[in-house]
């Protein structure tokens, strides 16, 4: 359900259309509505000098509204800003910025018609620096694609597909059976190149630093690929040293 137009925002509307002569188009855009509505209520003010339609029951429908213009802005803004916040620290936050008190329903309402759900996060690391991933991607610009080697690991086990989302009837919980116990893992350790992938290590077990310094030694810098393998050869000499080659080459770090 689309939120509904305030007052306010259907007077805007009109000035935008009579004083700045802007089309129903851009005045949907601007007001996050549809160009039927904008029609709707361009007439409303031409045929009858007023926002809404004068032939529905009375002015305003039902209770008058909680949550003014100014309440759901704030509301907007402080999920903006706190996306992690709960529904009753909204609730506190609101009695004491703007000392109205409504219901955690009616705020939870609100939050629908603004076209805010509730949804898994997604973190971005807090001891990210962008000023020093930028300086070292313009370090690193001149590398040709082809000296590069990725790195990285994957595994499984038995919870890895299993499924956290079900159905089941309003009121009742989905509950199903399933497995607690992790099981027996296994992790692949590859190495990708522009030309694909040119060294794999599949094993029981996760990852660890011996492991990943046996699969450099043992199956990456004997890979034939190329010419790559006398740069790398010429480079760490017999033994790679994965914290050296970060520091000179920085692709395998």
């Amino acid at each position: 359900m689309a939120p509904q137009v305030s007052d306010e925002m259907r007077a805007r509307m009109v000035v935008w259309h009579e004083e700045r002569h802007f089309s129903p188009k851009e005045i949907a855009d601007l007001a996050g509505c549809s160009v039927c509505t904008v029609y709707y209520i361009l007439s409303y003010n031409r045929e009858f000098n007023t926002l809404r339609d004068p032939f529905t029951r009375g002015a305003h429908h039902g209770h008058p509204r909680t949550l003014d213009t100014g309440d759901m802005n704030y509301i907007a803004a402080l999920v903006e800003a706190q996306p992690k916040i709960y529904i009753d620290e909204v609730q506190e936050q609101l009695l004491r910025a703007r000392d109205v008190l409504v219901s955690i329903p009616t705020l939870s309402r609100a939050l629908r018609h603004m076209a805010l759900t509730n949804k898994q996060v997604a973190n971005a690391a807090l001891e990210r620096n962008e000023l020093l991933r930028a300086t070292w991607q313009a370090a690193c610009a001149d590398i040709p694609a082809e000296y590069c080697v990725w790195l990285d690991e994957a595994s499984v086990d038995d919870l890895t597909n299993q499924r956290t989302t079900g159905w089941a009837a309003m009121g009742r919980a989905c509950v199903c059976q399933a497995a607690f116990i992790r099981g027996q893992r296994y992790s692949i350790l590859p190495a990708l190149t522009c030309d694909g992938i040119i060294a794999l290590d599949i094993f029981e077990g996760s990852v660890n630093k011996e492991r990943f310094i046996q699969f450099l030694n043992e199956q990456l810098v004997s890979v034939p690929f190329g010419n790559m393998k006398t740069r790398i050869d010429s480079f760490v000499g017999t033994e790679i040293k994965p914290v050296s080659w970060s520091k000179q080459r920085g692709h395998l770090g």
